[in-house]
């Protein structure tokens, strides 16, 4: 399958081109940069432009260095088998992911209305599991971008859906201004050292009223279950503290720090929901299990889910999670020109209509 979008420079946003058909190298021209496209694997990260905790991370997901974090996907079997589950789960019961978090991800992504046909790109999409998804439970199509080779390989490799993948860094996306109807990113932004460019990116990517959906750790998990484990066990938890991969707290966003850099990104209405606060997230990793024998009977099953979350709800209500999700839309192109009375005008940018957001 073709290209469904065609990619430019991530730094300049120059034209990319073969000098030949042949040739195993997309050039810029503009800016002199080239990448490589062999094996037929685009990879479009400059690693020399990646910062030292980048180059770390990097290398663990890849194998490449030792650590207690082992990515599923540099066994390419495990993969295989762990998007069968997930795609068994999405055709049978709608749920983007086989557990809580994805019982909570559909309420979102449902508020956002995706279509058939619409273009989504994942952000850090690791295996492309929920890009599979995603087509099944909506009809759309995906386009999935991850800094490590090793997981791109592995998402080409289980691609029943003709997914688009590419290695691409999430702070220089390869592609033009509003591209995407929906852009998403699970357990990304805490990785990145710039939260700011990378909602800047997410944002510029999108069409004008193009909803964005992100889930991160948060800053704000005081009563979570990790927090209690934290509390109980010395500051080693579930993340690895004794080795980061990445998860460093110091990292970690407030609801209220991401909604300020998605507004000042450009989109309009963002909203931010805790969740794992408590027993949402003892279940989803204590008792991971437990949801699949509730799924063939959703009236049970939405009852038990409204019993977690209510009793999650004390902490839950005043943003206390272990993660949050935060969402919103871009707000239209054109600007609303109003006069600031020195004979200057000052740019709106208008909301989204009020029909698409979904409430």
């Amino acid at each position: 399958m073709g290209n469904m979008v065609d990619l430019c420079c991530p730094f300049c946003h120059g034209e990319l081109s073969k000098k030949a058909p042949e040739d195993e190298r997309l050039n810029c021209y503009r800016c002199s940069l080239s990448f490589s496209t062999s094996d037929g694997l685009v990879n479009l990260v400059d690693p020399s432009r990646l910062d030292e905790a980048a180059r770390w991370q990097q290398a663990i997901y890849e194998g490449r260095e030792s650590s207690q974090y082992k990515a599923e996907y540099l066994d390419l079997e495990v993969v295989r088998r762990s998007a069968d589950i997930q795609l068994e789960i999405a055709v049978n019961y709608g749920l983007p992911m086989p557990n809580w978090k994805g019982l909570k991800s559909r309420e979102i992504l449902d508020k956002l209305k995706p279509q058939a046909g619409e273009l989504v790109l994942d952000v850090g999409c690791g295996a492309g599991h929920l890009l599979n998804a995603m087509h099944v439970i909506y009809g759309t199509k995906g386009v999935g971008i991850d800094f490590s080779t090793a997981a791109i390989r592995a998402a080409m490799g289980n691609n029943p859906f003709g997914n688009q993948y590419l290695v691409a860094d999430a702070l220089n996306l390869p592609f033009r201004d509003g591209v995407f109807d929906l852009v998403i990113s699970y357990d990304v932004i805490e990785h990145v050292p710039d939260h700011r460019r990378f909602a800047r990116e997410m944002t510029r990517v999108l069409k004008p009223q193009g909803g964005l959906l992100i889930y991160t750790p948060s800053r704000r998990d005081r009563w979570s279950w990790h927090w209690w484990q934290r509390k109980l066990s010395g500051g080693r938890y579930n993340l690895g503290l004794d080795n980061l991969a990445g998860h460093d707290p110091e990292k970690f966003l407030s609801p209220e720090e991401l909604a300020e850099h998605l507004e000042k990104a450009g989109l309009w209405g963002v909203k931010t929901l805790a969740f794992h606060t408590l027993y949402t997230l003892i279940f989803d990793e204590t008792f991971p299990e437990f949801i699949f024998r509730l799924l063939p009977r959703p009236r049970l099953l939405k009852g038990f889910f409204r019993m977690l979350e209510l009793a999650d709800a004390a902490p839950g209500d005043r943003g206390y999670g272990n993660g949050f999700f935060a969402y919103g839309r871009r707000a239209a192109v054109e600007p609303v020109r109003e006069p600031t009375g020195d004979g200057a005008y000052v740019a709106r940018f208008r909301p989204p209509d009020q029909g698409g957001e979904g409430d």
